[in-house]
């Protein structure tokens, strides 16, 4: 019923004292449930063998007073227990029955049918709370994401193993809370509730607009009381452990201070690969191989040729009214009649026979990109066209300006051209290749010139390349960047007067980039206002207690028995 062994990703926790603290969990080494599920089949079997021996039992009884019993037309089964009360295998099947009952228990347990989602130290954690949990955390990214995630996205993100690790280390949490003998009082419910915008109107608490959100959420007031105490006794957790961490001295705080106003100065040059198009030299042999091994990307689109019905609302389009509903049912009852008959012919060529009336359409081959202007230009159009295969008839393909019937008398299937039918496309891409390998070869060669003491400043004359230079911080990029791209700040601080030129140079988009460190500079302690002082001593002690509280979690995880039930994968 249970799974055993579960890793769990990390998920972002709201605190009280400081920002969102992201825990990285794993559970191993869970104790197995096989010998409960041993214990309960076994009690089953004897509850279920005890029962048919009892009942076989009474039938016998039954059956023998009917033999020796005048005047009854039936026996009664109660009676029959009665007499029978003193017999030694009804007593024997009675005890076996409480033992069953006492040691093993029957309804839910012996049916398997544990309804817990996730157990914690033997606190169940049910499924309702977690479908409850999932969706706010699905709501969420909903709201990050503008409405809507993608399926693909949604996998990615792992949601139920979000929420699991949520779940698990909120219980943990609440465990712990217990047992440093945190308490969570009924005024303090109240109080965070009454707080809670949702439930007031005009800054006030309403009653009833409590009741009402509630009710539409199929909760009770108790049950979300509860969870409310829960969360509360999980934040005082988070609290009580954070408050082993709350000194901060003058040298963290130095030396925060220095980090973030820290600053270098550098020289770099920029090396664009459209500079070394026009010294790439065609070769038609060279240019051959290269399309070969590129062919797949020239090749020609599929083409499709048509017979079609088209059903328009309205051949005047500014007469069209869209809430003009019995003209669009008149024009679908129109198309859906024609699309039966065709059905009932047999094919589209049997129905022009049987109706010369009906005007069938016909297009010239044609790609996606390039329809032709008799057929409704609508994406649902389109789409089902090119879905079909040779000699296959669409169903009654409905758009915005009526209704359409397809049907695909030829397909061309896309084809590798000859060279000399896409040459100039080909020689363009080739050419921007080659300027790309012209691009890193001159950059790796002059890489290496610096690193052989080379002069920056004259090495880029001699290249013609213009050298710029640029002043930056770890916490901005300011108006002294000159142009300087903010994915390398990271790397150019990793630079030290030892070691002032990159490993090789770097790539943004198609660009090269080759810097040298000039400079590095620490801010005057003394510039440090008492602001700044409170604000790093704040972000220390949250970074603090961030590493305390994932310390004494994964130590909780290690540590607890936890169960997850199969169906959360």
């Amino acid at each position: 019923m249970f799974n055993k062994n579960i890793t769990f990703q990390p998920y972002l926790m709201e605190r009280n004292l400081s920002a969102s603290a992201a825990f990285s969990c794993r559970v191993a080494n869970v104790f197995s449930c096989t010998a409960s599920i041993e214990k309960v089949d076994f009690s089953r079997q004897l509850f279920s063998g005890t029962i048919f021996l009892f009942l076989l039992y009474l039938k016998k009884s039954a059956e023998s007073s009917k033999q020796s019993t005048i005047g009854y037309r039936e026996t009664n089964m109660l009676q029959i227990f009665r007499d029978k009360s003193q017999s030694m295998f009804i007593q024997a099947v009675v005890l076996v029955i409480a033992l069953v009952f006492i040691f093993w228990g029957v309804g839910a347990n012996m049916m398997d049918s544990r309804e817990a989602a996730i157990v914690v130290n033997d606190e169940e954690i049910s499924f309702q709370e977690y479908q409850r949990t999932y969706d706010q955390l699905l709501s969420t990214y909903r709201q990050q994401f503008g409405g809507s995630v993608p399926e693909a996205l949604l996998e990615n993100l792992g949601l139920t193993a979000q929420v699991k690790t949520q779940l698990i280390q909120q219980a943990l949490l609440r465990q712990g809370a217990s047992s440093m003998g945190l308490l969570v009082s009924e005024p303090e419910v109240q109080r965070d509730i009454k707080e809670m915008v949702q439930f007031q109107e005009d800054g006030a608490f309403d009653i009833e607009k409590y009741k009402t959100i509630l009710s539409s959420n199929r909760m009770t007031p108790h049950k979300f009381e509860a969870s409310m105490r829960y969360n509360t006794l999980s934040s005082k957790g988070v609290t009580a452990i954070g408050n082993f961490s709350t000194t901060v001295t003058d040298a963290e705080i130095n030396d925060l201070f220095q980090q973030a106003k820290e600053s270098i100065s550098l020289r770099f040059i920029k090396i664009v690969p459209t500079e070394f198009t026009d010294k790439v030299t065609i070769e038609e042999e060279a240019l051959a191989a290269w399309f070969d091994q590129n062919k797949e990307n020239y090749k020609s689109d599929p083409k499709l040729k048509l017979k079609f019905l088209s059903f328009p609302y309205t051949s005047d389009s500014e007469t069209t009214e869209v809430g003009d509903e019995p003209m669009r049912a008149a024009v679908f009852q129109k198309a859906n009649e024609a699309y039966e008959n065709i059905i009932s012919a047999g094919s589209l060529q049997e129905y022009a026979k049987l109706h010369p009336e009906a005007v069938i359409l016909e297009t010239d081959f044609f790609s996606r990109n390039n329809p032709p202007a008799n057929l409704d230009n609508a994406p649902s159009v389109r789409n089902t066209a090119f879905s079909l295969k040779a000699g296959e008839l669409s169903s009654l393909i409905e758009s915005p300006a009526g209704y359409s019937i397809l049907y695909a008398e030829a397909i061309q299937e896309p084809d590798v051209p000859p060279l000399e039918s896409v040459r100039e496309p080909v020689t363009a891409d080739y050419k921007a290749q080659q300027a790309k390998k012209l691009a890193r070869e001159k950059s790796d060669e002059i890489l290496a010139a610096l690193k052989g003491d080379a002069d920056f400043s004259e090495l880029a004359q001699t290249e013609g390349i213009e050298i710029k230079t640029a002043t930056l911080s770890r916490g901005s990029m300011g108006s002294e960047s000159n142009g300087f791209p903010p994915s390398l700040l990271k790397d150019v601080f990793a630079l030290n007067s030892s070691a002032p030129l990159p490993e090789e140079p770097a790539t943004v988009g198609d660009d090269l980039y080759i810097y040298q460190l000039t400079e590095r500079s620490l801010p005057d302690l003394a510039s440090i206002t008492e602001e700044e002082k409170e604000q790093y001593r704040t972000q220390i002690i949250n970074e603090k207690q961030d590493r305390l509280l994932l310390a004494w979690i994964r130590n909780q995880e290690k540590n607890a028995d936890i169960y997850s039930h199969k169906n959360l994968k």
